[in-house]
């Protein structure tokens, strides 16, 4: 008899002592179920036009192989525009509203000269780049891909060459 209280008082000791719920006043809200979320906020997007010129001599096709580009901007609410020519690149750069142009970093000089007054912000994407290649290149641009790049960090130096462009946008009309 003394074996079977011992192990109910035993069972009914570890049963209150391991509940999740703590009574007490402002403890009632340090359930361990109701943790933090640690995850980033959906960034806003806007339509935003892109131009991509994925010319087949560049680096920007070997960097983005492993990204989808075309996907992973409509996904988000983006409309790009891949061209591969030369003759369809300034065909797209004259017909204008572009405004992101995402080139590969050997290009970037030549486009970056081509481009208008109300020019479209450039993200040049740098193939494996040393340390003061990749120096060199943002001393030139606001925002630089480092290239073989995953979708995530594709997106992430999308949305910040945008930004630089709303910020360049807004000092512009101050």
């Amino acid at each position: 008899m003394k074996k079977r209280l011992c192990v109910a008082c035993l069972v009914l000791v570890i049963g209150v002592t391991s509940a999740n719920f703590l009574f007490a006043c402002g403890e009632k809200f340090l359930v361990s179920s109701r943790g933090t979320r640690y995850q980033k906020a959906p960034i806003k997007r806007e339509p935003h036009a892109i131009l991509i010129w994925a010319n087949p001599a560049s680096e920007l096709s070997k960097g983005l192989a492993d990204v989808p580009v075309d996907e992973t901007l409509r996904k988000v609410g983006y409309q790009p525009m891949t061209v591969a020519t030369a003759a369809e690149f300034d065909s797209a750069l004259n017909r204008g509203g572009w405004d992101l142009v995402i080139v590969g970093v050997a290009d970037a000089q030549a486009v970056s000269k081509r481009l208008p007054d109300n020019a479209p912000i450039l993200l040049p994407v740098a193939l494996n780049p040393t340390d003061s290649q990749m120096k060199q290149a943002k001393m030139e641009y606001e925002v630089v891909l480092r290239a073989p790049a995953k979708r995530g960090a594709f997106l992430s130096a999308v949305d910040e060459a945008l930004a630089h462009r709303s910020k360049k946008s807004a000092g512009k009309t101050v």
